[in-house]
């Protein structure tokens, strides 16, 4: 497709938030575009790794709902791709129920009164219950735990390349290796319509691609759009969350992890710091290496305020060796001492560990059209895909979307910073003019 083509609608992000808008905008059989600035199912941003958990177990009452919508999604979409997208394990929360719910998980107990509220089937364990059907050891006096079976591993690999594929198989048009500097207003060739047109790089070459609605997924990486573009950084906080894999024991009477599992515990007190205790895992994956275990931190030493400070040659050893005490204290058949393999990568947050998901609002627009930009980044989002996908679509596409929520609005306190940097003042281009294409790495 010849970059002056203009289409209804270009996704600025290729991750797996990026992927379902695509695929959803694709097939209700508009024209889209997704670009990607490094190759598709890359471990730059926060879509890597082989798992994440699915799970509708929420304090918060508006995201239990929201996890409660999200499972015929999912169904939807298995039923398109004509797979399981999700090996449903179930999850065990499980260790202190006095714990507050200001973790980013929430808390313990919170999530019963909303099971119960929405139907769904969870079961309360004790302490020796939970050591008794888990290889758990040592666990506090006190330990409580919810099972609740309509929770499963979400394969993040398949995941990827399933709204990838579908995408395309509906229409879309797919570009890695595209680095969007700027969004900037333009008119149509008609001169009326108000459009967007899409600055980038590819192959360190200039190039331009047009669309009448942006969508931005861009995750940890959004202030390098919407500074440039519009003047507005938004306040993120990055993570370098790290994760280990653990070889665990095989055989007839090797450990086996019935269901993904999750911690509540309180902080622990190493010096003068404050390391934190919530621990999740995975079972074994039928996908992944045989034998090994995911384990890890749910916290990170390392927090950044933008991706060009990531450590990305350094996995941060403190989140190891939490996580490998954590092991030898309290799991059974897995051996701690050296993780099979770790790898990182980056959780964006706000201040309120919810997602942003609005319109870029129309004072930082530079002239472009209202509700003519959707932007989605921060929050544990995985686990949504199908609902965020349909919701972008529908904000792009209609304007509005039923699924888009109080609680993510771009306008909250302490989420939009103005820039240092003023965006330039629109420009309109010649849709006519001459333009720079590269194709040597299009996945059309």
């Amino acid at each position: 497709m010849s970059p002056s083509h203009l289409y209804d609608v270009i996704v600025v992000g290729g991750g797996a938030v990026g992927l379902g808008a695509t695929y959803e905008v694709a097939k209700s059989g508009k024209s889209v575009l997704v670009l990607e600035q490094n190759c598709f199912f890359n471990g730059a941003g926060s879509s890597n790794d082989l798992a994440r958990m699915y799970r509708t177990m929420y304090t918060e009452k508006f995201m239990a709902k929201l996890a409660h919508k999200s499972l015929k999604m999912w169904k939807d979409l298995e039923r398109d791709a004509g797979t399981a997208l999700r090996s449903m394990t179930g999850l065990l929360n499980f260790g202190d129920p006095t714990l507050g719910d200001d973790t980013p998980e929430g808390s313990l107990t919170g999530p019963i009164c909303n099971l119960k509220e929405l139907k769904m089937p969870f079961r309360e364990m004790k302490k020796h219950e939970i050591e008794e059907e888990y290889p758990f050891k040592n666990l506090p006096d006190g330990f409580e735990g919810v099972y609740a079976p309509d929770n499963g591993v979400i394969n993040v690999p398949l995941l990827l390349r399933t709204l990838h594929r579908l995408a395309k198989d509906y229409g879309a048009h797919a570009r890695q290796y595209v680095q969007v500097r700027k969004l900037v207003p333009s008119k149509a060739q008609d001169g009326q319509e108000e459009i967007w047109t899409v600055e980038a790089l590819e192959d360190g070459k200039a190039i331009q691609y047009r669309a009448r609605k942006v969508i931005i997924t861009m995750g940890a990486y959004t202030n390098h759009v919407t500074e440039p573009s519009f003047g507005m950084r938004l306040k993120l906080t990055i993570w370098e969350m790290v994760s280990s894999y653990f070889n665990i024991n095989a055989g007839p009477n090797g450990t086996v992890f019935p269901s993904m599992w999750f911690q509540f515990a309180n902080n622990k007190k190493v010096g003068d710091e404050e390391r934190s205790q919530l621990f999740y895992g995975f079972p074994a994956l039928e996908w992944g290496p045989p034998n090994v275990c995911r384990i890890a931190v749910d916290a990170a030493t390392h927090i950044i305020s933008d991706p060009d400070q990531r450590s990305a040659h350094v996995i941060s050893p403190e989140d190891i060796a939490d996580t490998q005490e954590f092991v030898k204290n309290h799991v059974v058949g897995v051996d701690s001492t050296v993780p099979a393999y770790s790898s990182s990568c980056l959780m964006t947050n706000v201040f309120d560990n919810m997602f942003v998901l609005d319109f870029v609002p129309e004072e930082y627009l530079q002239g472009g059209a209202k509700n003519s930009v959707v932007l989605f980044t921060a929050g544990w989002a995985m686990k949504f895909v199908p609902l965020l996908g349909r919701a972008l679509k529908d904000m792009a596409l209609h304007g509005h979307s039923d699924l888009g929520l109080d609680e993510f609005k771009i306008d909250l306190s302490g989420i939009i910073s103005h820039s240092t940097l003023k965006a330039s003042s629109a420009k309109f281009y010649n849709l006519d003019a001459p333009h720079t294409s590269a194709l040597c790495r299009s996945t059309e």
